[in-house]
């Protein structure tokens, strides 16, 4: 449950740390399709770190490949991984995202 919350919360404060800095939110726009994002770059984001979580989660029914290469038993670092690859992805397709589509 929580390898989604994780990659949804990094996306979050990405947007709002660095993309939205220093600028307000206008509250009255949450039903404006117009101003609001489209969202490509956050589902291209999420899907990588769901991905990165799948490959490295550490559960009873399912080890993940790169689970298993950690120690005798496997380590859970699904979480570590769901953050690191949202990290990474999501950042530049926002940029693209702003430059090309414009909100």
């Amino acid at each position: 449950m929580g390898y989604w919350v994780v990659s949804f919360i990094t996306i979050m404060l990405i947007e709002d740390l660095v993309f939205h800095r220093g600028k307000t939110y206008d509250w009255t726009a949450w039903e404006d399709r117009s101003v609001l994002p489209i969202g490509y770059a956050a589902l291209v984001a999420f899907l990588a770190g769901w991905a990165g979580a799948i490959i490295s989660m550490d559960q009873v029914y399912y080890i993940g490949p790169l689970a298993r290469m950690v120690g005798a038993y496997g380590a859970d670092m699904g979480l570590y991984l769901a953050t690191g690859f949202t990290l990474v992805v999501f950042p530049p397709l926002r940029w693209v995202e702003l430059r090309v589509i414009g909100r």
